[in-house]
């Protein structure tokens, strides 16, 4: 009954992958679509674009709480349809920076960040006609970064930062129609670094460029799969065991610029690279000699992003104004689409606002709506139907820059 234990290991596969990428919880970052690699302004930086750290004077601290919900629907003209179980996730965001100079004039600046960059929640409908190619997902992919940045010459910054990943996810499946369930829980982490740069054009020209590279960050992730409600005739061949699999969060890629158009209207726009074409199979590993390989070979992602903040308007200086919106590209292949992921091409659109209640004490508000393609299996060996996406997001942050600090 080996082939038991394999349908385990087969089927989930939650993995990676641009549907598992979770768009910055930062409200003022939510809300321009992530276009503002060129527009940072507060310890957020830290994560985005490290580089702007320098130049930014004094402690400042923000933080922010996202709320994302996801709505998939399945459909298979033989088999019926399903919609994901309705499900809130709460990724946040803390950020702290503080900036000065150095005894020769030249700014500085350290930050330090904390977020969940990836993961997702997926639990489809308890006994739906795929529960024996996959129940539900539980994965959490969260970043500690440590940044630091210099300002040697007026019209250029540069940053470098420390990243440290954990992954944890739990996947369940039905393993037999008696009700039998497989879960399988695992974690590990493992370190990488980014480097960035903002550059400023000269003669007062309000345009700043620039660029934010992230490295890939390659793991072993360990754990246990455990079977519940095994009838006795299957007890020998349901053992719980450990298993390992490799997994790589992929290098990821920001070129952009801003533009003041005018003294109180900034333009911004960025190019996105998210590399998963270092995902080419998922292989899990058990500790009873069972070794299973699931073909993935994912697609890199490109994302086109822009933005528009306009601030201190006449009837309210103490308010900004936010919209932008994206387009990514990230058609993954039919014949390995599941249930797990159903990542595909999609827009997104997003607003938002910011308001000063007193000087340097400021809170943020955005919203994004995300719609994917309609995409469909083929294959063989893809469970089969179509699946239809779209994704609500919202996050509200408040942020704190100390006076004379």
């Amino acid at each position: 009954m080996r082939y038991l234990i394999a349908a385990l290991l087969l089927a989930p596969a939650a993995a990676f992958a641009g549907g598992y990428a979770i768009p910055n919880e930062n409200a003022r970052d939510l809300a321009l679509s992530q276009s503002t690699v060129a527009a940072q302004n507060g310890p957020e930086a830290a994560h985005t674009n490290p580089s702007a750290l320098a130049g930014q004077q004094g402690l400042a601290v923000t933080a922010n709480l996202e709320m994302l919900y996801n709505v998939t629907t399945w459909s298979a003209p033989s088999l019926g349809q399903a919609t994901l179980q309705p499900k809130a996730n709460y990724p946040p965001e803390l950020a702290a920076s503080y900036g000065n100079t150095l005894p020769n004039g030249m700014p500085y600046g350290v930050g330090l960040a904390f977020l969940v960059p990836g993961g997702g929640s997926l639990k489809w409908p308890t006994g739906w006609v795929g529960a024996g190619r996959f129940q539900d997902v539980d994965q959490r992919v969260w970043l500690t970064e440590v940044a630091v940045a210099i300002q040697p010459h007026p019209l250029a910054k540069f940053g470098a930062s420390f990243l440290y990943y954990r992954v944890q996810e739990t996947l369940s499946q039905q393993v037999l129609s008696s009700g039998t369930t497989a879960t399988l829980a695992m974690s590990g982490g493992a370190a990488s670094y980014g480097l960035s740069g903002e550059f400023h054009a000269p003669a007062d020209i309000p345009l700043t460029v620039a660029i934010a590279y992230r490295h890939q960050a390659p793991m072993e992730l360990s754990g246990h799969a455990h079977f519940a409600d095994v009838p006795p005739s299957f007890a020998t061949s349901l053992p719980d065991q450990a298993a390992t699999e490799k997994v790589t969060v992929p290098n990821d890629l920001y070129v952009g610029a801003a533009y003041d158009v005018i003294p109180n209207l900034k333009v911004m726009g960025n190019w996105n690279l998210e590399r998963w074409r270092v995902y080419p199979t998922d292989t899990f590993v058990g500790d009873k000699g069972l070794v299973i390989t699931v073909p993935r070979d994912y697609r890199n992602a490109w994302v086109f992003r822009f933005g528009a903040e306009y601030s201190k308007p006449d009837f309210l200086p103490a308010l900004t104004l936010r919209a932008g919106f994206l387009r990514s590209i990230s058609k993954q292949p039919r014949d390995t689409i599941s249930p797990t992921l159903t990542d595909a091409n999609s827009w997104a659109v997003s607003v938002g606002a910011g308001y000063e209640f007193i000087p340097n004490l400021r809170a943020d508000l955005g919203y994004q709506f995300a719609f994917f393609d309609t995409v469909t299996a083929e294959g063989a060996t893809a469970f089969p139907g179509s699946y239809d996406t779209h994704v609500h997001l919202l996050s509200l942050g408040v942020s704190y820059r100390f006076p004379n600090l």
